[in-house]
């Protein structure tokens, strides 16, 4: 399989307000191949949600890069990382949170469509064709964030992810914000769209629901204190855990 995603050393130290260095991730390395959904579990501050900040390029990376379909993207700028951003969407936790409250879920979706050179018309059909691939119709377009349930926000944000045909979908904690039955929608969403886009599509799925994890992901990479300390099989991992802290977090939920 051909690497869609590539991470090396990549490394993450904070200044705090005491000028004492805070270590958030520590040299890890890891790949992302054509059509795989990766998973990357740990508790939090262990350092998930910094990796794919640096990933997204939301936040500078101390050490180390970052490289999307053969090109290092770790210190673009500009109309690059603009264009990057083509390839590579993320998906947050709080669905709501992540539109303009001004504006309609179709406006939200269409703009990234619209600075792209698509025209008003051209993005709306674009619009209304991913929100039907995440099941909802057309008249979403005109319902503003918080005339919706957080599932149905949250379809619409996968949608805006989907529309610029992105090859790499980062959900970051994506579900954890949603009841049980909702996740279950979501995820059922998610598989869906990986098995009518194949190889076109990889995922990355951040996540502490190990359950979840075991369920949905092709491979599991467990973090702790801002390293990889296991990886591989959901599975395998699940039933037969090596290192010591992923033992303590697989019997914390079962």
């Amino acid at each position: 399989m051909e690497k869609v995603l590539e991470v090396n050393n990549l490394t993450k130290i904070f200044r705090g307000k005491d000028k004492q260095d805070f270590t958030a991730v520590s040299h890890i390395d890891f790949c992302l191949y054509e059509g795989e959904c990766l998973g990357i579990i740990g508790e939090s501050g262990s350092g998930k949600s910094t990796t794919v900040n640096m990933i997204t390029r939301l936040i500078e990376p101390t050490d180390g890069n970052v490289i999307l379909e053969g090109e290092d993207i770790t210190h673009i700028k500009g109309k690059q990382l603009r264009s990057m951003y083509k390839k590579m969407q993320m998906v947050f936790q709080s669905p709501i949170e992540s539109f303009d409250p001004r504006c309609t879920l179709g406006d939200g979706i269409t703009e990234s469509l619209r600075n792209n050179g698509l025209s008003k018309k051209e993005a709306n059909q674009v619009a209304e064709k991913v929100l039907k691939q995440c099941g909802l119709d057309e008249t979403f377009m005109g319902r503003y964030p918080h005339e919706v349930s957080g599932g149905q926000c949250q379809r619409a944000a996968i949608a805006r992810a989907l529309a610029v045909g992105p090859s790499v979908l980062i959900c970051d904690e994506a579900t954890s914000a949603l009841d049980v039955t909702i996740q279950k929608e979501i995820i059922d969403l998610l598989q869906s769209l990986r098995a009518s886009q194949g190889k076109k599509l990889s995922i990355l799925f951040i996540c502490h629901d190990v359950a979840l994890v075991q369920n949905f992901c092709d491979r599991v990479l467990v973090m702790h204190d801002g390293v990889i300390v296991e990886q591989g099989n959901p599975d395998e991992i699940v039933k037969n855990p090596k290192d010591d802290y992923t033992k303590k977090l697989i019997e914390s939920v079962l």
